[in-house]
């Protein structure tokens, strides 16, 4: 998957999560703390969203196994997402009070120069 469509991908996410009050807060605070794949800047929404899908996709050992570009065919890709995107709206943006102050710190990390490709979490 090319960069451009892995772009889009989480914008395509971002868009199914719209509805969802707390996630407009979270962009918010995206928006204070930009940072950036590589050397393409993301869009809060993009930012967010690549946050927690690399978070929340964790196996024993604490690394993401949310495949970014380069790492996986655009299917697995895909379905990764999709699934995040699933667990995540029925388990959290619907059920959950978000600690703003919490993922503010994690934005504010990934802005000073911590690797997009593999947030704190």
């Amino acid at each position: 998957m090319s960069e451009d469509d892995f772009l889009v991908a989480l914008s395509a996410v971002d868009a199914g999560f719209a509805d969802h009050p707390g996630w407009q807060q979270v962009k918010q605070l995206a928006a204070l703390h930009p940072w950036t794949l590589g050397s393409r800047s993301l869009t809060p929404g993009q930012q967010a969203v690549l946050a927690f899908w690399r978070i929340f996709s964790r196996d024993d050992q604490g690394r993401s196994t949310a495949p970014m570009p380069g790492e996986g065919t655009a299917e697995q890709i895909q379905q990764s997402l999709s699934d995040f995107q699933e667990d995540f709206e029925t388990a959290v943006l619907t059920n959950t009070d978000f600690d703003l102050s919490s993922i503010e710190q994690v934005f504010a990390s990934l802005s000073s120069g911590a690797s997009a490709a593999d947030p704190p979490g």
